[in-house]
């Protein structure tokens, strides 16, 4: 029988000082800290059942006229080592739009439910798109929140369909059409609850109206300043009114309300 020089030939695997994988040159007999290489550990990764998807919306313009053509994008990537499966996103479109069409990479799109269903989307960055084309039908600035509604895995850092903003699973956009303002009229705009507000025209740095609820009388681009930030900034658009010679017409549009009058 011959004498093994650097490690003890026997059936415990528990007696090697520092278990190594694939390591042959140590000599645990001499110093017994090292690795025996008569015996070998097999390292064993177990996937993660945690996913990190991601999600940016996207649209070709921010001023439309009523019939023009509106397009928006919606991109869902993963950005971890795991594959998601069963992932759908919704995008529900807003009430001054028109649906027209829809092209998605992955999966479909159904206009009806604003849920486009993806399915997989693989690890290490694999990237689905849809492009949702819409009409403009109506006056006012329409807003349009796109998130990621479903997978069959936990998100690492956002939960899906919770409908919190912030959350790297969730975009949003607006667009503005321009409202027309009759001769001797007024537009009344109401924004959500917010304080402090205080309202800028074309760019001024005076304010000209303060309050959640004002009627403005004169065209221009307006934006607002409030306690929680600036009007327009990321998923905001100002409220523009033009000169209308033409009869006015009932509006509404969304968060924003608006009404117009003609003074007797």
């Amino acid at each position: 029988n011959l004498d093994d020089i650097d490690s003890t030939p026997d059936s415990n695997p528990n007696n090697d000082g520092t278990p190594k994988d694939d390591v042959i040159n140590e000599d645990h007999k001499n110093n017994p800290t090292q690795d025996e290489d008569d015996s070998d550990i097999e390292v064993i990764n177990v996937g993660s059942n945690t996913v990190d998807l991601a999600l940016k919306k996207e649209i070709n313009k921010k001023i439309a006229r009523l019939g023009e053509t509106v397009t928006y994008t919606l991109k869902v990537w993963n950005e971890s080592a795991v594959s998601a499966t069963g992932v759908v996103a919704r995008d529900s479109l807003p009430a001054g739009v028109e649906y027209l069409n829809s092209s998605a990479s992955r999966g479909s799109y159904d206009p009806s439910s604003g849920l486009w269903t993806i399915g997989n989307v693989g690890a290490n960055g694999d990237t689905v798109t849809v492009t949702i084309q819409v009409k403009v039908v109506a006056e006012g600035i329409w807003f349009n929140t796109a998130e990621i509604f479903k997978s069959d895995q936990t998100d690492k850092d956002s939960t899906p369909g919770n409908g919190v903003e912030g959350e790297d699973d969730m975009g949003r956009q607006c667009f503005t059409v321009p409202i027309k303002l009759c001769p001797q009229g007024n537009v009344q705009i109401i924004v959500p609850a917010e304080n402090n507000v205080q309202w800028f025209k074309d760019g001024g740095s005076t304010p000209v109206a303060s309050g959640n609820t004002v009627r403005l009388n004169e065209p221009g681009i307006y934006t607002f300043h409030s306690s929680a930030g600036n009007c327009p900034a990321e998923g905001c658009c100002p409220v523009i009114i033009e000169a209308d010679n033409n009869c006015c017409k009932d509006e509404i549009c969304v968060p924003f309300t608006i009404q117009k009058r003609k003074k007797n």
